[in-house]
C-alpha cells in the first residue's frame, strides 16, 4: 500500500490528526468482534493518544518516517476492519 505523498511531505505532518486517528480506532474497536484485532486497535489508539501529547514533535522532519509508518499501519488495519465488518 502506498502512502499519499501530498500528506507526507516534510512540513505537512500537521495534516495528521492523532485525535482523529484515535477516534477511528475507538469506532473500529466497538464494531470488531475479534478480540485479537481489538487488542491491536487498542494499542494503536494508545499510540495515537500518546502522540497527541507530543504534538509539537509531529512537525519535525525526523519524525516523518516513523509517523508515515504508523499512519500506514493505521490505514491497513482500518481497511481490514472495514472488510471484516461487511
Amino acid at each position: 500500500m502506498q502512502i499519499r505523498r501530498d500528506v507526507w511531505r516534510a512540513g505537512q505532518m500537521s495534516q495528521v490528526d492523532p485525535r482523529r486517528k484515535a477516534a477511528e480506532c475507538d469506532r473500529a474497536i466497538e464494531l470488531v468482534a475479534d478480540p485479537e484485532r481489538r487488542i491491536v486497535l487498542e494499542s494503536l489508539r494508545s499510540l495515537w493518544i500518546a502522540l497527541c501529547n507530543e504534538r509539537p514533535l509531529l512537525d519535525q522532519e525526523d519524525r516523518v518516517g516513523p509517523l508515515s509508518t504508523i499512519a500506514q499501519i493505521h490505514m491497513e488495519l482500518m481497511a481490514v476492519c472495514r472488510s471484516a465488518m461487511h
